[in-house]
């Protein structure tokens, strides 16, 4: 596939796609406002979902057979459309990867079990994190990996979209390479290639980390009505990190590189965790929603 003409729209088209988008969002959550804080995260990821999928698709629709474009558009979470729709096979998972999937789906599954078993008899604090964590493991590191396996036996370039975080080395290389490859991919072509001429790459990296604290913002403080800016200040956090992680002095002490670059990481990453998941989320929209789903239990 020729993907010559694929490098974006002009600033004109590309501000009216951002106020489109950001409209369509508004309108998402506009209409589900007044339900439980559950029903409006929900709404607003997936609408937020939609929309990324919708631009980075527009520039293949053309080109990409109907059966690619629907697997594309509703059954796979990245969002590296030019990988995606490019004739390049991905390289098939292997039966231990497979078998590394598939533990780590069940391993959230139980989670998640646990967290509906106790969502009234244990701490609330407790339920939602061990409920997020499932979360992550069930979809992120489980769910959409064993897709991953699906696409690739397919022949599809569709590599995890998690990429063992745990051994990152660096900031850099823990957001950039191996945590929510989605969203890495989605915010390098939307914000930082097209602001790295204008104003830089150091304040274009930076709009990126201020983009996500404000993405964040819109699918945990917003339908949690409250805790607002500590999801911002995580991700503000993690720029700090990353500026002192590339710093001379940070380069001395080998913050970007191995056992200290894996400790710095992990010690920035993990710490400041409760600004972004703060207690507002957890007491109402985690904690409600497990609750709802132990109703069903026998």
């Amino acid at each position: 596939m020729n993907t010559t003409s694929h490098e974006g729209p002009a600033w004109p088209a590309r501000a009216a796609g951002w106020a489109a988008g950001i409209a369509a969002v508004a309108l998402a959550w506009w209409l589900v406002r007044e339900r439980a804080g559950w029903v409006v995260m929900l709404t607003v990821a997936g609408a937020e979902w939609a929309v990324l999928k919708l631009a980075t698709f527009r520039s293949y629709a053309a080109a990409a057979s109907w059966p690619r474009a629907i697997g594309y558009l509703t059954a796979w979470p990245g969002m590296n459309a030019r990988a995606f729709f490019g004739a390049e096979a991905g390289d098939p998972a292997d039966a231990r990867e497979f078998g590394f999937a598939v533990a780590k789906t069940l391993l959230g599954l139980a989670l998640v079990a646990w967290a509906v078993w106790h969502a009234h008899d244990e701490a609330e604090l407790l339920v939602a994190w061990v409920a997020v964590v499932g979360v992550l493991f069930t979809l992120h590191f489980g769910g959409f990996h064993l897709v991953s396996c699906a696409w690739r036996a397919a022949g599809v370039d569709a590599p995890p979209i998690m990429r063992a975080p745990i051994a990152a080395t660096s900031l850099a290389e823990l957001w950039g390479a191996r945590w929510n490859l989605a969203f890495a991919d989605a915010a390098r072509r939307f914000v930082l290639k097209p602001l790295a001429r204008p104003i830089g790459g150091r304040t274009a990296g930076l709009a990126v980390f201020v983009v996500s604290g404000l993405v964040h913002e819109s699918v945990v403080s917003l339908p949690a009505r409250g805790g607002w800016g500590g999801p911002t200040a995580y991700f503000l956090l993690q720029a700090a990190g990353l500026a002192i992680e590339r710093s001379e002095r940070g380069v001395r002490c080998g913050l970007g590189r191995g056992a200290a670059g894996r400790l710095w990481t992990l010690f920035v990453a993990v710490a400041p965790l409760p600004l972004l998941f703060h207690a507002p989320f957890a007491r109402n929209v985690i904690v409600p929603l497990f609750r709802g789903l132990a109703a069903f239990l026998p």
